[in-house]
Formats: structure tokens, sequence, C-alpha cells
């Protein structure tokens, strides 16, 4: 009787062993699709970004300014959204790594009853 209780402990321990392992990696593959998100994203983001800029760099091409003045203009322009867009990614990657942290340190482990 003492030897199945301890074959049974020894298959609780390996239970769990397995659970804990199939739980880290669901952390690791749901990290994975966070980040193929956040770049995907990101990836949209500058496509916008650059569509922007175009048109912009085309209302500019045609007003008749000097060429300094567009390229002054389009300097400061361009300099103050690539803030703003770093400053967005940094406020993302913050979140994206509490978020992972949150769900790794979460982790059950008790053996299941």
């Amino acid at each position: 009787a003492a030897r199945m209780s301890n074959q049974q402990g020894i298959d609780r321990l390996l239970q769990a062993e397995q659970e804990a392992t199939e739980t880290v990696q669901r952390a690791r593959k749901a990290k994975a699709a966070r980040i193929k998100q956040a770049r995907d994203e990101a990836a949209e983001e500058i496509n916008k970004y650059r569509q922007q800029l175009e048109m912009e760099y085309q209302k500019v091409q045609s007003s008749g300014m000097t060429i300094s003045d567009k390229s002054a203009r389009l300097n400061q322009e361009t300099e103050g959204q690539l803030m703003e867009i770093r400053r967005s990614a940094e406020a993302n990657r913050v979140n994206v790594v509490r978020q992972i942290l949150a769900w790794v340190s979460s982790v059950d482990t008790n053996p299941p009853k």
C-alpha cells in the first residue's frame, strides 16, 4: 500500500511538472504573439506616417516655398513625429512587459487534487 502511495505521489509530481511546463509554453507563445502584434502595429504606424509625410511633401512642393524653407519645415515636423512614435513605442513596451510578468508570475504551483 505504501508503495502504491509513493507511486501515486510521484505520478502527481510528474503531472504537476507537465502542467507547469505547458503553462510556461503557453506564456511564451502568448508573449511571441504580443510581440508580433506590436511589430505589426508599429509597421502599420510607420506606413501611415510615411503616407502622411508624402502628402505633406507634395503640399510643400506645390506651395512655392523655397527649398530651404521646405527642408526646415519638413525636418521640424519629422522630428516631432519621430519623438511621438518613440514615446508611443516606449509606453507600449512597458505595458507588454508588465502583462508578461503578471502572467508568468501567476502560475499556480499547487498540484491538482
